[in-house]
């Protein structure tokens, strides 16, 4: 059964082309063809712009495009860009390749931003100092690869437990997975690509992290 085949229903009603839905959520008109066939879902970065251009409910699509619930999006009563800025969280948006010497510093690129029904729905996201991070290299793929964005809780800058996390590495952002060594009180910094030998961390006071990453956003071309 194809998910998305009301939308493609609904777009021919209202005499929606699939190259204006692909001018208005600033993706490829392949990827809206693909979404219209059922073969892939919106991403994080294209609900909001989705329910903004369809004039559906944000929270619905939400639910509905991640899977938490089978009921078709209703139209919104108010649309999304209505929505009071008192009840929206913008996220700065830093290119890790673009922040050497800067780190989280660096000028944003754009903001982001997170309604409070996305935040709600997600818990991750309530009460953190948030930053989108897009990623740089291939250090960490298969697990983050290169341009895939990260959303970072940069309120965690003193890690206790093994995780992803974002570092300054002499000036540079960094994606890496923290393991450590209880029995010795050390530590190292691991890529998940083998190719890139691991950093041996004996002085924690020399490590600058600057966030846990919280979620992955992968980038499908």
């Amino acid at each position: 059964m194809n998910k998305w085949e009301w939308l493609r229903k609904y777009m021919k009603q209202n005499n929606i082309s699939q190259g204006e839905a692909a001018e208005a959520l600033q993706w490829k008109k392949t990827r809206i063809s693909e979404l219209l066939c059922g073969k892939r879902d919106l991403p994080v970065d294209k609900v909001f712009l989705a329910a903004r251009f369809f004039n559906l409910n944000l929270e619905d699509l939400t639910k509905y495009n991640s899977n938490f619930s089978n009921k078709i999006p209703e139209k919104a009563s108010k649309l999304p860009q209505e929505v009071e800025q008192s009840k929206i969280t913008f996220v700065d948006v830093v290119d890790a390749s673009n922040a050497k010497g800067r780190g989280l510093k660096a000028p944003p690129l754009a903001q982001q931003p997170f309604s409070d029904d996305i935040i709600k729905l997600t818990p991750m996201l309530k009460g953190k100092k948030l930053k989108l991070v897009i990623a740089s290299g291939d250090a960490m793929s298969p697990t983050i690869n290169d341009r895939d964005v990260v959303l970072v809780d940069t309120s965690v800058t003193k890690p206790n437990h093994d995780g992803l996390f974002l570092f300054d590495l002499h000036g540079e952002l960094f994606i890496k997975r923290l393991v450590f060594n209880e029995f010795e009180n050390t530590a190292r910094i691991v890529s998940d690509n083998s190719l890139y030998p691991p950093i041996e961390i004996k002085d924690f006071s020399k490590l600058k992290c600057l966030g846990k990453i919280n979620a992955i956003c992968k980038v499908i071309y």
